[in-house]
């Protein structure tokens, strides 16, 4: 199987970073593109009455957060595969519930392969906050290489 594009899934623990290591050897020896996304989930998505007495990030809040999280991705392509990579993975910062984003987000590029990293919750863990992983597994129509 040839891979041409291979979508890194990032949260900035440690299985994500040994996953963009992973992905990032895959590609060096395939001749293919890493595009690593991180998908920063929604809190409140506008349909509902938000929780009273939450302090609600204004919108100049939130696009520097974001520009933030973009400024994180180059700090771990920097320390995972090194700063001469920096300029050939591409880096989307976007928003949404994670599986859905990340399953629209292969499909947009034209990824061959979502690399997640696996954090090896429990049963109970998983039942209780669930696992981005496992649920790609489950529904992904591209392949899934998960990385413990």
């Amino acid at each position: 199987m040839a891979l041409n594009k291979i979508l890194v899934a990032h949260d900035f623990s440690e299985p994500a970073n040994r996953a963009l290591a992973l992905a990032a050897d895959l590609a060096q020896q395939m001749n293919a593109k890493v595009e690593l996304v991180h998908v920063h989930p929604d809190v409140y998505d506008g349909h509902s009455t938000p929780a009273v007495g939450l302090p609600w990030p204004s919108s100049g809040q939130e696009e520097r957060y974001m520009r933030f999280l973009e400024t994180e991705l180059i700090r771990v392509i920097t320390a995972v595969v090194g700063p001469d990579a920096v300029a050939g993975i591409g880096r989307h910062v976007v928003r949404g519930e994670p599986v859905r984003r990340l399953q629209a987000m292969a499909v947009d590029l034209g990824a061959d392969v979502i690399c997640i990293g696996s954090t090896g919750k429990g049963a109970v863990e998983r039942m209780l906050l669930g696992s981005v992983s496992t649920v790609l597994v489950r529904r992904s129509p591209i392949p899934v290489l998960t990385v413990h």
